[in-house]
């Protein structure tokens, strides 16, 4: 599975051969907490199976959701790094299936093989470049662009095409998706139930479908008119 995922890429056989046989795995049950902001770090995450929470707490005591990294994703890479604390917590949102890649296999690997060093200068450059559109929503655009933002987001990373549009193939709760966007599940409620009836997307069963996804980009970029 690590052949696929752009932080291995190019690497010789050997290299990757090496890193399989060093990965352990690892499971946690839906809502287990894999560690905390804080916590030592020895180890970055590949998600094989499920979904696995990125959170951290303000300073008012509500958790936020940062991310919601899906199957093929790796997580963990900072701390790995450099050997310093956790600088957010991680949780399942449901069963997940982990593979664990040490700090001392990656370092063998990164002398073993120049291709590792380069593809970690692009990967912390697209981590660096998503943190900063995340933090342009937060500060600067409205509830609506923040929400149509996300659901491109989660179109582009989890869209499964259908006949009534683009399904998101994860669930998530409205309070995850709130917390995840930064208002209250009120707001985000209302916002949902003006696009369900204007048809821009559908609601159900915990899924939600994509139906107008050109309108969607246009309030993502420009937002809705008063």
């Amino acid at each position: 599975m690590i052949d696929n995922i752009v932080l291995f890429k190019d690497l010789a056989e050997p290299t990757l051969e090496n890193l399989r046989q060093q990965m352990r795995a690892r499971k946690l049950a839906k809502a287990e907490l894999l560690f905390n902001a804080g916590d030592p770090s020895d180890s970055m995450y590949l998600v094989q199976r499920g979904r696995i929470k990125i959170w951290t707490v303000s300073a008012a005591g509500a958790e936020v959701t940062l991310n919601v990294l899906g199957p093929g994703t790796v997580f963990g890479e900072i701390g790995l790094l450099d050997g310093s604390e956790r600088t957010a917590g991680a949780s399942a949102l449901d069963a997940v299936e982990l593979l664990a890649i040490s700090r001392a296999a990656f370092d063998s690997a990164l002398d073993r093989d120049p291709q590792l060093a380069r593809n970690v200068i692009s990967f912390l450059c697209e981590r660096l470049r998503w943190v900063s559109a995340r933090m342009e929503d937060s500060a600067l655009r409205s509830a609506p662009e923040r929400l149509a933002r996300m659901l491109n987001h989660l179109v582009n990373d989890y869209g499964i095409e259908t006949s009534e549009g683009m399904q998101l193939s994860i669930n998530l709760t409205q309070g995850e998706l709130a917390r995840w966007t930064h208002m209250s599940r009120e707001s985000l409620n209302k916002i949902l139930n003006r696009w369900s009836d204007e048809g821009l997307l559908q609601q159900s069963r915990g899924k939600i479908t994509v139906q107008d996804q050109e309108r969607i980009e246009e309030i993502a970029e420009f937002g809705e008119d008063e």
